[in-house]
């Protein structure tokens, strides 16, 4: 999905919340907020996918405060948060029998697990255990807005190659259950997270807090990059994308990706996400902007 004029708004608004969190001095929020702005007058277009020029702003943030990982404290409460949400889940698992009703159930706690994500909503570090659990649980009740687990379920075999996208902070420990699942269907998964911490994306250092890589294989997509880099892509990335039968990715961030990727690669994807604007929701066909969705690409219209 390529950047559309309205995103260059949220690409500021996302640094502008950024520096309120990392940044006391007024003045030098403002001047990352200039040059921000002076960087996007001269780049901005609709010729790379919107994580593009949000990834940069925030690497300019890094640099200009020296600080290697942003929100380290908020990045921990999320996974705090993340691992109490994972037992209550599992413990409901284990009363579900039917095979599509796991999956669709479990896809739909991991995508409301970015609810987890501190950069849109909080409820990861400030909220009651019991509270972020009813928050989660009240997008799970939503339902999906776009169903395609029926056509996930029968891609999933043994010896399938499974290549897992994780996305952010918090929800990487419900993802763990989702992965789980894959495995009991005999699938053998890989776990990509990010090369280095920039806003809320998991890195290695998240798969470990919540035992990801206890569980399956885990590789680095690239640097420090929002959602997946087209331009900055790891070897081992090229080389799970190349073999993956399946690729399932979460996120709005790694959709953007993925909506150009899908038409290189043999594999099947599927992006677990839920829309966060206008524009990737009605690139989606939808006409609400906030809705789960559980997606084969290419576009379907259902």
């Amino acid at each position: 999905m390529q950047a559309h004029i309205a995103c260059a708004s949220c690409i500021i608004e996302d640094l502008r919340g950024a520096l309120e969190t990392t940044v006391v001095d007024e003045t030098k929020r403002l001047a990352i907020i200039r040059e921000a702005m002076a960087w996007l007058g001269q780049e901005f277009d609709q010729q790379h996918i919107p994580s593009f020029y949000i990834t940069r702003v925030h690497r300019l943030l890094k640099q200009r405060t020296g600080l290697e990982m942003p929100f380290r404290s908020l990045r921990q409460q999320c996974n705090e948060a993340g691992l109490v949400v994972r037992q209550q889940v599992a413990q409901e698992l284990a009363h579900i029998r039917d095979n599509t009703e796991r999956l669709r159930w479990l896809a739909l706690w991991a995508i409301a697990g970015n609810h987890l994500d501190f950069r849109t909503v909080g409820t990861g570090y400030h909220l009651a255990a019991e509270e972020i659990t009813a928050s989660l649980a009240a997008v799970v009740a939503e339902g999906l807005a776009i169903d395609h687990i029926p056509a996930l379920l029968p891609s999933l075999r043994q010896d399938c190659h499974v290549l897992y996208l994780a996305d952010n902070v918090g929800e990487i420990a419900l993802d763990t259950l989702l992965v789980a699942e894959l495995q009991r269907y005999g699938c053998q998964v890989t776990v990509a997270v990010k090369g280095g911490p920039i806003t809320s994306d998991a890195v290695w250092e998240d798969a470990q807090s919540v035992g990801m890589d206890k569980l399956a294989p885990v590789i680095l997509t690239g640097p420090d990059t929002l959602g997946l880099p087209l331009d900055e892509m790891s070897t081992d990335l090229r080389r799970e994308l190349e073999r993956a039968q399946v690729i399932i990715s979460k996120g709005q961030a790694n959709y953007y990706a993925c909506s150009e990727l899908a038409r290189d690669y043999g594999g099947v994807f599927f992006c677990l996400l839920r829309t966060k604007c206008p524009v990737a929701a009605q690139s989606m066909g939808l006409d609400q902007a906030r809705a789960n969705v559980a997606l084969q690409l290419p576009l379907r219209r259902d």
